[in-house]
């Protein structure tokens, strides 16, 4: 069979099926759709990086900061993909073996599982392991919080919480002033 024969039986083959794309139908397996809670998780772990004094004798390690990005999807109406702008771009999460990924990050379902993830960070970074908190921005309800979880007033407060606000206490001064 000739080019010239191949090239027609193709033409005659893409008449008889108009609807013949190149790209595969996606498949229940392979589609992305977002579960009814809506929200995903990605974990963000950063390195802030330090000034090197190479005649130093005290080196310092890196420090590390730690946070969840919730992620929302939207349909892309041209392309019929679910996408995330993540402030630079448009990103869309892809299937490999263990589920889905945003980039080179995993997309977990649950907070919890985001949460795990950035506790076993923690640990691999030699950094103190607390839970994360979502605290308010609210310098009156951190206070209450502050009070009813201080570890003198409330023998079975939460230390981990209590520390956490604090901490958040002292970052919201700081940038006040």
């Amino acid at each position: 069979m000739t080019n010239a024969q191949r090239r027609a039986a193709a033409a005659r083959m893409a008449e008889m099926n108009p609807l013949n794309d190149s790209k595969p139908e996606p498949t229940p397996s392979n589609a992305f759709c977002p579960h009814e809670a809506g929200a995903y998780y990605l974990t963000d772990v950063g390195t802030v990086s330090n000034t090197i004094n190479l005649f130093s004798k005290d080196l310092k390690p890196p420090v590390h900061t730690y946070g969840i990005i919730t992620v929302d999807f939207d349909l892309d109406p041209e392309t019929g993909k679910w996408i995330w702008f993540d402030g630079e771009k448009n990103q869309s999460p892809r299937k490999n073996q263990d589920g889905w990924r945003l980039g080179s990050r995993k997309l977990y379902d649950t907070r919890e599982g985001a949460e795990a993830e950035l506790q076993r960070e923690m640990v691999k970074n030699g950094d103190r392991v607390t839970k994360v908190h979502d605290l308010p921005d609210d310098m009156t309800a951190l206070k209450k919080m502050r009070s009813a979880h201080h570890p003198d007033r409330n023998s079975d407060a939460d230390q981990d919480l209590y520390q956490a606000v604090v901490e958040k206490l002292d970052r919201m001064r700081s940038v006040s002033q």
